[in-house]
């Protein structure tokens, strides 16, 4: 885990993979209001060297929309959404160093529960980061 990736700013020899829809809950740390969200993005950079790999991620925070001056609070993702995100890093990984042909229909949604309602950007640093 790295909070300071950023897209598109890479090591030589690094690849990039993003993921914007990944269910995610959150609790205010001021608040301790509780929301979900199924737009969390999650930035994943791999490498491989002489046989080794190695995966560096971020998930972007979201900042409560009920406190004033809110704090950046990390998502919590379940078992199963963790899952999905490792099956996509993993096709991710065979594409770019193994040469297999990855379909975009192999790749996993990452939701597994429905949310309603309209996503925050004013309060998504995924968002506010333009990704």
């Amino acid at each position: 885990k790295d909070d300071t990736l950023q897209v598109h700013v890479l090591k030589p020899g690094w690849k990039e993979f993003v993921q914007c829809r990944a269910l995610g809950r959150f609790q205010c740390s001021q608040c301790f209001h509780e929301w979900s969200l199924a737009k969390v993005h999650v930035l994943f950079h791999t490498h491989q060297c002489r046989g080794w790999g190695t995966v560096w991620m971020r998930a972007f925070y979201q900042a409560c929309r009920w406190c004033p001056g809110p704090r950046l609070e990390e998502p919590e993702f379940s078992l199963q959404t963790v899952e999905r995100l490792l099956h996509n890093v993993v096709l991710k990984i065979l594409k770019y160093f193994c040469w297999v042909r990855v379909q975009p229909s192999d790749l996993e949604v990452v939701l597994d529960a429905l949310v309603t309602g309209p996503h925050d950007n004013a309060h998504c640093r995924g968002c506010q980061l333009s990704i």
